[in-house]
């Protein structure tokens, strides 16, 4: 029973601490807008911003310093100024309409990218939750924080994806008030979304060369990702370089070249896959040591390739 008596003292000791830092509360700060309201007093009642220096404005009374203060400790402030002027008054109420001093910007590719305002900043993936997510064709791997700090500005570079991968979103580095994020576009998953659309409308066709056991003109199907084409194509011969695999993507008046690095794929998964689109071009090139030996074997299908496209395009 002693033991018990004593773990109870420990718990209710502890409990206020615990408490207190569940519900800490908001401090106000500059910029942010505030509510407040006599009910003795209604004519009284204004909505005001923190002004630079943090301070505030009130009728009868002047200026007084919000910033640093809890609404609680302001409006206890308040009272006692007003009761001056006015003993009837007893009672203020302090309500942040806008939290104006914790704003986090958001900024690429997120659904609502802008500016958001918070109590209590949450951290780097809610925050792109509360953007309405990442777009498809985001990187999550390379976003980035810019932060001021003693006037000089801090890049912080952070790879989301690994943290959702492994599960430790305490990694997370914590975002600060004026913080911009920037979620950047993937080159692959931009490049497809890019060049899907009705910008490009080619033959349902893909080309391939190079280290592949039979290259050529290949019928595209649905959803087809670049290295279910290359075991399409029977697949790659022992010299094929996988380190520096390519693919032309084609645009109504231009081209984009991708670099693709299969033997990284392998290993991280990284790249994002790449799902082919019309007339795309894969050329999977030969090792160093096995180029000159295989230089018909270049020249000739790059030669094919380029008279099967201009009679595709003529015939668009």
């Amino acid at each position: 029973m002693k033991i018990f008596k004593l773990v109870l003292s420990i718990l209710i000791c502890l409990a206020p601490g615990v408490v207190a830092q569940d519900v800490e509360p908001y401090v106000i700060g500059i910029n942010d807008r505030l509510t407040i309201s006599f009910w003795q007093e209604p004519d009284l009642n204004t909505e005001i911003r923190v002004s630079d220096d943090g301070m505030i404005t009130l009728p009868v009374i002047g200026d007084i310093k919000a910033e640093g203060k809890t609404t609680a400790q302001l409006a206890k402030l308040i009272v006692e100024q007003m009761a001056y002027y006015n003993p009837g008054i007893s009672q203020a109420t302090v309500v942040v309409l806008e939290y104006n001093s914790r704003t986090v910007v958001i900024t690429g590719a997120v659904v609502n990218p802008g500016e958001y305002h918070f109590e209590r900043i949450p951290n780097l993936l809610d925050l792109i939750r509360q953007a309405g997510g990442a777009l498809p064709t985001a990187d999550l791997s390379s976003v980035t924080i810019m932060r001021q700090v003693d006037g000089k500005a801090q890049v912080i570079k952070v790879d989301v994806l690994k943290r959702i991968r492994e599960g430790d979103l305490s990694a997370l580095p914590e975002l600060k008030p004026k913080d911009m994020v920037t979620v950047p576009i993937s080159p692959y998953g931009a490049t497809a979304e890019i060049f899907s659309g009705q910008t490009f409308m080619g033959k349902n066709i893909y080309f391939i060369y190079g280290a592949v056991n039979q290259p050529g003109v290949k019928t595209l199907s649905e959803d087809l990702e670049l290295l279910d084409a290359i075991a399409a194509a029977g697949g790659t011969t022992p010299e094929a370089d996988w380190k520096n695999i390519s693919v032309v993507v084609k645009d109504v008046r231009y081209s984009s070249i991708l670099k693709f690095n299969i033997n990284d794929f392998k290993k991280t998964g990284r790249p994002a896959r790449y799902k082919l689109n019309q007339e795309d071009t894969i050329i999977v090139p030969y090792r160093r040591e096995n180029l000159w030996s295989r230089l018909p074997d270049i020249i000739v299908p790059t030669l094919i390739s380029a008279l099967i496209t201009t009679v595709l395009v003529r015939g668009l």
